[in-house]
């Protein structure tokens, strides 16, 4: 997964804000969703990303893959992020 073209990410103290810029649409992260987001920009794919936080946060395995996936979705639903192949 990767970032879109238009998307432009900043770090503050309470997670991230996320910018769109082609629809100008501002959306904000906790601290979990900023570790996401550090993720998507690494590069990482879905399955990556759940072992990552898996291994870094204590919480049942299955939930935590479901959380992400539904917070992949949304990304990739608001055009935030793509697929590596797509943009």
């Amino acid at each position: 997964m990767n970032f879109t073209e238009h998307t432009k990410i900043r770090k503050e103290k309470f997670g991230t804000v996320v910018f769109d810029t082609l629809t100008e649409k501002i959306f904000i992260t906790d601290e979990v969703g900023s570790e996401i987001l550090r993720l998507v920009e690494q590069g990482m794919d879905l399955p990556e990303i759940v072992s990552t936080l898996a291994d870094s946060y204590d919480g049942d395995r299955e939930a935590m893959e479901k959380d992400i996936a539904e917070f992949a979705e949304q990304l990739k639903s608001n055009k935030i992020i793509c697929e590596s192949s797509q943009e």
